[in-house]
């Protein structure tokens, strides 16, 4: 019984080790790689010091001749199904851990906008949640295939870029959205995550501050294309890291001086998040027609409708998935 209560648990330490690995590999290459210095050092040694100098030459002209619109014309559907299935991911998933809960059937016939909620400071949610099959995505929304969607500036760094795009990662311009939703057939959807970056300035322990008053571009393409939203609340994204100063508290700060402190405070954690529960909790479709040429009027009756919708998504579960007496949402 000894001997195996002690295997059990050198198992556990090991799936330990390798979770965290797993996170920090992923760190260090979201952080490298978006700065453009690894694809230089590695194509700049493949080129001169080996024999696969072609090869770059070719990679180069095939990139920026050919596919440097790729990001916004639906991305890359190449060994995406494979990519999404690789077992960092599950790795990733249970470190924290994250969960995946369905509250309504999907569509496969259909092209959904998912809108992701909060931004936190890496969206392991929505990136882990919906953009991999870590936790069953396809499983539970069969004939759905989510895109996630980031800005055209992570999508440009050479060899960091093709990483994105083989997960089904997107340009989160309105071409590219609306390509995705309207030229790629059934079932193709993308992710938004509504708030943006800048929800990271007002993060708070156990609160939720989503910037989504003046967010309505996202409004007008689900009516101008059609396509149904969907609201995804991610329980627990803005816990993980607890040293990162924001919120109101931090009000009587100027933004050089919050980036600042941020920043510093981001350092303390050496980069590595805590192991705390993330829970994606995907609401129902809001039901959307189509309208070529909305009005005002459409946009904020909608834009209202969402922002209701996504109150009772969090009201439904805030209790199962996030019980806290401190917990609470603000829509600024």
């Amino acid at each position: 019984m000894h001997r195996t209560q002690k295997m059990f648990s050198n198992r556990a330490k090991f799936n330990h080790f390798l979770q965290t690995l797993s996170v920090t590999l992923l760190h260090v290459v979201q952080f490298s790689g978006a700065t453009h210095i690894p694809s230089i050092i590695i194509l700049y040694q493949l080129f001169f010091y080996t024999p696969l100098w072609p090869f770059v030459l070719l990679y180069l002209s095939w990139t920026y001749l050919a596919e440097w619109k790729t990001p916004e014309r639906g991305g890359r559907d190449l060994l995406r199904n494979f990519m999404r299935r690789l077992s960092i991911f599950k790795f990733i998933r249970d470190y924290y851990p994250i969960t995946l809960v369905k509250t309504r059937d999907l569509d496969p016939q259909k092209n959904y906008i998912f809108g992701y909620h909060p931004h936190g400071v890496f969206t392991e949610g929505a990136s882990i949640g919906l953009n991999t099959e870590a936790c069953g995505f396809s499983e539970k929304f069969p004939g759905i295939i989510p895109h996630l969607s980031v800005t055209s500036v992570i999508l440009k760094p050479l060899l960091y870029r093709d990483i994105l795009m083989s997960l089904g990662v997107i340009d989160v311009s309105r071409d590219s959205l609306e390509y995705n939703l309207t030229q790629k057939g059934a079932g193709h959807s993308v992710v938004i995550v509504v708030g943006g970056a800048a929800e990271i300035r007002e993060m708070g322990f156990d609160s939720y501050a989503l910037i989504m008053k003046r967010r309505k571009g996202f409004i007008k393409l689900a009516l101008q294309t059609g396509c149904d939203l969907v609201p995804v609340f991610g329980f627990g994204q803005n816990n993980l890291y607890l040293n990162i100063i924001g919120g109101s508290s931090c009000s009587q700060y100027s933004r050089p001086q919050l980036w600042f402190r941020n920043f510093t405070s981001y350092l303390r954690t050496c980069f590595l998040p805590t192991r705390s529960p993330i829970n994606v909790v995907v609401g129902s479709p809001i039901s959307v027609s189509k309208i070529d040429k909305p009005r005002k009027e459409d946009i904020d009756k909608l834009h209202t409708r969402y922002i209701d919708e996504l109150k009772e998504l969090y009201e439904n579960y805030k209790d199962k998935y996030h019980p806290s007496e401190r917990s609470e949402l603000l829509i600024i």
